[in-house]
């Protein structure tokens, strides 16, 4: 086995290789040109300026490709060209035209030599082969012998540049090296310990550093003044020794209490959260690497939280005058993107002629307010409540259209206490806004009644009807919930006055009408999303 820690690039193979192709290849945000030969070969790259330029010098070598020249524009190369020597005859410049000064780094994939320009584009593009290319219509000669560049390392943010070329190098050795090079401290954990095999060109030496440790399996975790290289879950445990300070995270739309849960997993073992009420803040006690973390999750969850004003509409309707709106309850008749209309509902409700409810979708409660008020007019329909109210998003709101009444009864004492009971309409909703500004509702209807007679006697019986359902609406659009199907009877007196109150006698002076009338309770929903 052999140690190797070359500073500057070093390579040292056999020659005889026929150079095939050439091809550019997108590969993340960088781009590969990829120097394709029948064996293996030995190459020298370097970049040039004004313009930019990449060189392969490719020694005991031959090839087709010498003289043509090839319009690339693509990944950040506009030309390739590929050049032979006079003097040298088993020597070849391949000169790449860039649009941009870019680092690189090259590698040997079997007889291939790769370079791989660290050009940060986003978009990726088609591969790109000389052999299937066009060539550019100029002529090129032999020339003389090749001069060598030379690239002036400058200081970037991210370090001197540096080149390197590591065969199974101990990676201690490296870190010692790479010290020395940067002039800056790097601790190394001891559990460190492996072997390196690297190849780097004209890179950023904190990028090798990154390079390095990655193939290794390592991380490193810069402090003031030194750099320190261990294990993953080694430095999370120096970062727990780290002293302790204090800081408070005032919130601006969450609410603190829910968002204790969330931080407090994020603490060390001797970390802790706790909410101040008061102030809508959560006071935080960790070491810095960890508050770093807090104060990304809280500005990642502290946002400000849809709302959605949910209208509502109760209305009291004769059964035969509900054909007349409209309204298709059937699946076919609602809107294709409902997400879900099964239901459950008591399956044995003592509302006579109750049926199972229906659900369905309509573009604009305003469509059909006309008709409705037209029904009112001729005392077919009533609204029973119009109730309005704001809910924050994936957040329960309750409506509730009814009464109250009290029952004195006895407790176990023997005492009298008031039992109070509520009947009339109830609805839960639960909103969800999605990305589409579309809203899906969860919601939950119950429709109560009071029998008079058995309330009289002192012993309330209540009938109660439910139904659950899940539908996706757009913004502003209307759910209809029907179904709840009533018969209301209804008894007049007609008769001499009187005469038709005598008792016994007066049945001879009056008539007494008994009308059956089913009536629907229809439930509007409108959800509409508030903008600022």
């Amino acid at each position: 086995m052999r140690n190797t820690l070359i500073l500057t690039l070093l390579i040292s193979l056999a020659g005889g290789a026929i150079i095939q192709d050439l091809a550019v290849v997108s590969e993340g945000m960088n781009t590969k040109l990829i120097i394709k030969a029948d064996a293996p070969f030995i190459a020298n790259s370097f970049t040039l300026k004004s313009p930019p330029r990449i060189v392969v010098d490719c020694s005991g070598v031959s090839s087709a490709l010498i003289g043509k020249k090839y319009g690339v524009n693509r990944g950040g190369i506009k030309e390739l060209s590929v050049t032979g020597f006079s003097e040298q005859s088993d020597l070849i410049r391949i000169v790449g035209k860039l649009d941009s000064d870019y680092s690189f780094l090259t590698l040997t994939e079997g007889n291939d030599f790769v370079l791989t320009l660290l050009t940060g584009l986003v978009s990726s593009f088609p591969e790109w082969q000389a052999s299937a290319a066009s060539e550019i219509a100029v002529s090129m000669e032999r020339v003389g012998p090749p001069v060598p560049a030379a690239v002036k390392p400058t200081a970037t943010v991210t370090g001197r540049p540096i080149s390197i070329d590591l065969e199974n190098a101990d990676i201690l050795t490296v870190l010692r090296a790479l010290s020395e090079y940067a002039g800056i401290n790097i601790v190394a954990g001891k559990d460190v310990k492996a072997t390196v095999t690297v190849r780097l060109h004209n890179v950023p030496w904190r990028q090798a550093l990154d390079i390095i440790l990655k193939a290794s399996g390592y991380a490193y975790r810069e402090d003031p003044g030194v750099i320190r290289v261990d294990t993953a879950a080694n430095l999370n445990k120096q970062d727990y020794d780290l002293p302790l300070s204090a800081k408070i995270y005032k919130l601006e739309f969450a609410d603190p209490s829910n968002m204790l849960d969330k931080i407090s997993a994020m603490l060390s073992p001797k970390g802790k959260a706790n909410v101040d009420k008061r102030t809508n803040s959560i006071v935080v006690t960790e070491v810095e690497p960890v508050h770093q973390k807090v104060k990304q999750l809280i500005k990642l969850l502290d946002t400000p939280t849809p709302q959605v004003e949910i209208m509502c509409k109760v209305v009291d309707m004769d059964i035969s005058a509900t054909k007349g709106l409209g309204i298709a309850w059937t699946l076919e008749g609602l809107e294709s993107r409902i997400l879900r209309a099964d239901a459950t509902s008591n399956a044995d409700p003592a509302v006579v002629g109750y049926s199972i409810f229906n659900i369905g979708t309509i573009p604009s409660l305003a469509q059909i307010t006309a008709v409705i008020n037209l029904l009112e007019e001729s005392g077919k329909a009533q609204t029973i409540s119009a109730p309005r109210i704001t809910a924050v998003d994936n957040q329960r709101a309750s409506l509730l259209g009814g009464q109250k009444f009290g029952i004195p009864t006895r407790d176990i004492s023997g005492n009298t206490v008031i039992q109070f009971y509520t009947v009339g309409t109830k609805l839960e909703v639960t909103p969800h806004i999605n990305s589409l500004e579309e809203i899906t509702m969860e919601i939950h209807a119950e429709i109560s009644e009071l029998d008079r007679a058995s309330a009289l006697a002192g012993r309330p019986i209540i009938t109660t009807s439910e139904a659950d359902s899940k539908v996706l609406v757009k913004d502003g659009n209307t759910v209809v919930i029907g179904g709840f199907i009533r018969r209301k009877e209804t008894k007049s007196v007609r008769g001499i006055p009187i005469l038709k109150s005598i008792p016994i006698l007066g049945a001879l002076f009056r008539e007494t009408t008994t009308t059956v009338e089913d009536r629907e309770l229809l439930i509007f929903i409108t959800p509409t999303i508030i903008r600022d």
